[in-house]
């Protein structure tokens, strides 16, 4: 018995879209995500100068290197950044891509990153990991945003949860990308003294690699099938379990239990990250004149 042709052929690979990258949204994404990526810059080479080392440089380099996997990503995940841009600075894939990609990476991936490995060197409790986790879920949603209202980008298929133009099952995947990075900083930086430390470059764009084909694959599979929505979102599902099971893993490696972490509001776990841990005060010195305290006699009760 022959089935018919159509039962056996595979549903056709959604075609991604062919619009102008238009100009005006072009420098107005750039421009915001310029500037956490100059801060970035600043602050690396203040490290430099004052002694505390390159490891914020290499991970920025590596956040650069890292945006080599967006073809990957845009080809599986059907993602079209618009083409034709003023700015563009690699071409992959068959696409080009402009410079605000290049400082997406660097500051989300590269940037956040170095915080969160900062967030485990200064200590986090399980809790703490989660809700750091969150916090990149949000920080995705307001960076990336702004590019698909005003054109500069768009997702194209079956895409679940996809409200306003930002499908949200890639919101839960990014995160992974920094988190997975600290987690590899965190645990190998003893080992990489001196020329070493450069070694963190490649740890980024492995990072990257790890999260997006550990979590994605589900939502990739479905979209390449061009699948309905139900099954995307039983995908996104299958995902989102994924995510919470990798942060999960992820704690067995950073966490510590909750006597050992003196921080643990969300507010002062990123000051510590960014500023330090601020010094015990030492206790001040007796006043002039004042008297010392008698001695307690031994044996006689305090």
């Amino acid at each position: 018995m022959t089935l018919p042709v159509n039962v056996l052929a595979a549903a056709a690979v959604p075609k991604h879209p062919s619009t102008e990258m238009p100009y005006t949204p072009e420098v107005i994404f750039t421009i915001f995500l310029g500037i956490p990526v100059a801060i970035g810059v600043f602050f690396a080479i203040r490290h430099l100068l004052t002694g505390k080392g390159p490891l914020l440089l290499m991970c920025l380099i590596g956040g650069g290197v890292a945006c080599l996997f967006e073809p990957i990503v845009d080809v599986l995940g059907l993602v079209y950044i618009r083409e034709g841009a003023s700015t563009t600075t690699f071409y992959s894939m068959g696409r080009d891509f402009p410079l605000f990609i290049n400082f997406v990476y660097i500051w989300y991936v590269g940037g956040l990153a170095y915080l969160a490995y900062r967030i485990f060197s200064n200590g986090v409790t399980k809790k703490g990991l989660f809700g750091l986790y969150a916090m990149d879920v949000c920080i995705n949603i307001f960076l990336e945003s702004p590019g698909v209202l005003m054109g500069a980008y768009e997702y194209y298929g079956p895409q679940p949860l996809n409200f306003w133009g930002l499908p949200l099952w890639w919101v839960c995947v990014n995160p992974l990308m920094p988190l997975i990075a600290g987690a590899l900083i965190y645990r190998l930086k003893p080992f990489l003294p001196g020329w070493k430390i450069a070694l963190v470059i490649p740890m980024i764009p492995m990072a990257d690699g790890m999260a997006n084909g550990a979590l994605a694959w589900p939502i990739w599979t479905t979209l390449n099938w061009d699948a309905s929505l139900v099954v995307t979102h039983a995908a996104w599902v299958v995902s989102f379990g994924l995510a919470l099971t990798a942060v999960w893993i992820l704690s067995f490696v950073v966490a510590r239990p909750e006597e050992e972490v003196t921080i643990t509001s969300k507010l002062g776990i990123i000051k510590a990250a960014i500023f330090g841990i601020p010094d015990e005060p030492s206790p001040a010195p007796p006043r002039a004149g004042a008297q010392e305290p008698a001695p307690v006699p031994v044996g006689v009760a305090s």
